[in-house]
């Protein structure tokens, strides 16, 4: 698979090239059926560092269709990056599904014109000819030696290597790592517990919810609250019980989070989050909330 990847106005290279390499490797796994210079993907981040927002966008060429993209915009990096990805992956798993639809379509029509008598026995065999081709997941045993080597990088005395360790953990979602590192909940280090989250919250998913709220609600350390809200803010169609803890976010006593709960809250489609955003606008006395409730307020179509 051919590779372009474009860094504008960011700061953190190197970490940033680092998970986009790791998603694109796991993009890559996913594509193989197609040769390797067929496929070509082209990725955009770029930093705005007056509004605090990253942008990601995504082009995949993939040959005999159409070209998919993918567009994200965030207040965090990282959410940026693993969002476009998703939804990139999102949209190249319905086109598959719609070259699969039209492979059984031209099956069946063949098997009528063979033998319009036997028209319904001719499309079960087609569609058993189709479920045995393979659509399973593959079992490929590298994303477990990937693993084994993100769980030594994070019991590193290098912080950047313990980074560099969850932020592959997180890329990879396999959630039998989920044990081995979540005794870095309890570290003095809030880096660690923030990273432990993050990477819990994509590994786990759904299941991770309880740890997440709790971490949300308990942690005194204001980047470990802030991870929380960002893990869960992909979840919130899981849980819709989610939409409180997000909106007493809203008053938390540290502004990150705060902002962080107003860019999630005024994205949420629900009478009771709108009242919230219009109801914190009203008490915020912090100068950059108040930008981002600004921003939010004309988002909601407020005056």
């Amino acid at each position: 698979m051919r590779r372009i990847i474009e860094l504008k106005h960011v700061r953190a290279k190197r970490h940033v090239q680092i998970l986009l390499d790791e998603l694109l490797d796991r993009l890559e796994e996913k594509l193989q059926h197609f040769s390797g210079e067929a496929v070509s993907v082209h990725a955009l981040f770029e930093e705005n560092g007056s509004h605090k927002l990253y942008r990601t966008a995504l082009t995949c060429h993939v040959p005999g269709r159409t070209t998919v993209a993918a567009h994200e915009e965030q207040r965090e990096a990282g959410l940026s990056i693993r969002e476009a990805f998703k939804e990139l992956e999102r949209q190249l798993e319905k086109q598959k599904a719609a070259v699969r639809h039209e492979r059984l379509l031209r099956r069946v029509k063949r098997a009528q014109r063979a033998a319009r008598g036997l028209l319904w026995l001719g499309a079960a065999l087609v569609l058993g000819t189709g479920i045995a081709a393979g659509e399973g997941p593959d079992a490929s045993s590298s994303p477990k030696e990937r693993v084994a080597e993100a769980l030594q990088l994070i019991e590193s005395a290098d912080p950047y290597q313990r980074q560099l360790g969850f932020l592959r953990l997180e890329a990879l979602r396999d959630p039998s790592a989920a044990d081995a590192i979540r005794k870095h909940l309890e570290s003095k280090d809030p880096d660690l517990r923030a990273y432990t989250l993050r990477a819990l919250a994509a590994m786990q998913g759904p299941a991770a919810i309880p740890q997440l709220l709790q971490s949300l609600r308990g942690d005194r350390h204001p980047a470990v609250r802030r991870a929380a809200l960002l893990g869960l803010e992909p979840l919130r169609e899981h849980d819709p019980e989610l939409i409180p803890a997000f909106i007493a976010a809203l008053r938390d006593r540290h502004p990150e989070v705060r902002l962080t709960a107003v860019d999630i809250v005024s994205r949420i489609d629900h009478a009771r989050a709108r009242e919230a955003i219009f109801l914190r606008n009203k008490r915020e006395r912090n100068r950059n909330v108040r930008r981002a409730l600004s921003l939010a307020m004309k988002r909601l179509g407020a005056s």
